[in-house]
């Protein structure tokens, strides 16, 4: 698994590898979308068709009892003298064969109650005044005050129980209000009726009206559902529908779909990794040491171009420190190769420590090692980089049980001061170097 350190490091492989894999899903994607959107176009044609069915249904449930009030609201307009024993004996005779569905129908004078069909379980009701009624206040009030029919529910009832309740105003010959009538739809019987057209049409529904609920269970508000507006004079609903009639294979194939993607996004992207790493690394060992992994002489030329030229735009002076450290074939004649190469491996640990995050280090020979100061004030802060370096480098070694002591030679030159290109830099830092060798051997 890859550290943190080395996601840094291979940010840009993974930047490739991330696009690579979303181009290369990215077909494939349009293709699952292409079906998905297919799928969702089918359920929605499917969603509608029934929502028409649907709304055909409620409209049958609602308007064919409305229909019968407007008849008796005719004849109560024609004959302003209606007798309480008539009244009943026409209500009796034209709902009869509804009292499955229907509660009551109730008819105001004004706002209070006069008369309440059928009699006997809503005779307590007589002479209510349902413009004092909480939960009925409202509405009737609109009625009255609009002379507009309005469609009610649920609601709890004076008598008892829930209903759904049409109200419709009652005027004189010349227009003014003179009360209403009410159709009162059994709450259990008016629910029974939709759930069976949910059962015909394989669907579940939720009805709204300004937000409150008409109809459904409030969970279904969670659900994914197809909205359509259910409007005429009487009412506006929101109707919220989810289809429960999809084949299950339909939405195993959607899952399929994401999941053959997400596999295919992963398997694109993982290759291109590898292949990007795998160069990235053969690259690397191009231009770095393979014991030490510093910087090789393969880019030493290009860098060194790069840092004269910064110098010369920005007027500083760069430093170089060249190293060889002494007496290092008797250290590998003495202990082993083996030896040598912990040395040169603690060396390069030693200068990469000391080194600053602009300072470049660079192994040049087998136990030659460059410092190079892209930015240096002059030879005095040269100096001091090169005692600290000396100070790091003067150490003993323990190998395998062994004390080794190190120490280094260091030769500096300071651009433009000593030269003013690279060659000319590093034959003086050379001689330098071996002239303070010279003085330890």
């Amino acid at each position: 698994m890859l550290t943190v350190k080395q996601l840094i490091k291979y940010k840009k492989a993974i930047a490739i590898s991330f696009v690579s894999g979303l181009l290369l899903s990215l077909v494939f994607f349009l293709f699952s979308m292409y079906e998905v959107n297919k799928l969702e176009r089918e359920n929605q044609m499917m969603a509608t068709e029934h929502f028409a069915a649907f709304d055909n249904q409620l409209n049958k449930l609602i308007y064919s009892n409305m229909n019968l009030l407007k008849g008796f609201i005719a004849y109560f307009q024609t004959n302003a003298e209606i007798t309480d024993e008539y009244a009943y004996a026409y209500l009796e005779n034209l709902l009869s064969d509804q009292s499955d569905l229907i509660n009551n129908i109730g008819i105001l004078k004004d706002t209070t109650i006069i008369w309440n069909y059928p009699y006997e379980p809503n005779k307590s009701t007589i002479g209510v005044d349902l413009s004092k009624n909480e939960t009925q206040r409202d509405i009737v009030l609109k009625v009255k005050d609009n002379l507009v029919t309005i469609f009610q529910g649920p609601v709890n009832l004076v008598q008892g129980g829930t209903g759904y309740i049409i109200r419709f105003p009652i005027t004189e010959s010349d227009g003014s209000y003179w009360g209403q009538i009410s159709i009162v739809m059994k709450g259990d019987a008016f629910v029974e009726a939709i759930k069976s057209y949910e059962e015909d049409l394989s669907i579940e529904s939720i009805i709204l009206s300004e937000q409150k609920i008409i109809y459904g269970d409030v969970a279904l508000l969670d659900e994914d559902l197809y909205w359509f507006e259910f409007e005429d004079d009487l009412f506006i609903w929101e109707v919220g529908l989810r289809l429960t009639e999809r084949e299950p294979n339909e939405q195993y194939k959607i899952i399929f779909l994401i999941v053959i993607g997400i596999i295919v996004f992963g398997i694109v992207s993982s290759a291109t990794f590898l292949i990007i790493r795998a160069s990235e690394v053969i690259k690397h060992e191009a231009v770095h040491d393979h014991l030490t992994g510093l910087r090789n002489r393969n880019t030493l030329d290009e860098t060194m171009y790069q840092v004269f030229a910064a110098a010369d735009r920005n007027h500083h002076k760069v430093g170089i420190l060249l190293l060889d450290l002494n007496k290092f074939k008797e250290i590998n004649d003495t202990f082993g190769h083996a030896a040598g190469d912990e040395v040169l491996r603690d060396t390069s640990q030693r200068m990469k420590h000391i080194a600053r995050s602009d300072e470049m280090i660079f192994r040049v020979g087998g136990d030659e090692f460059l410092l190079v100061i892209p930015v240096i004030k002059d030879a005095q802060v040269l100096q001091v980089i090169k005692d600290r370096l000396y100070g790091e480098l003067t150490y003993r070694l323990n190998f395998n049980g062994h004390p080794i002591s190190i120490t280094a030679s260091i030769g500096a030159a300071l651009y433009k001061d000593d030269g003013d290109n690279f060659d000319t830099l590093f034959q003086i830092a050379d001689k330098r170097m071996y002239s303070e060798k010279n003085k330890v051997i």
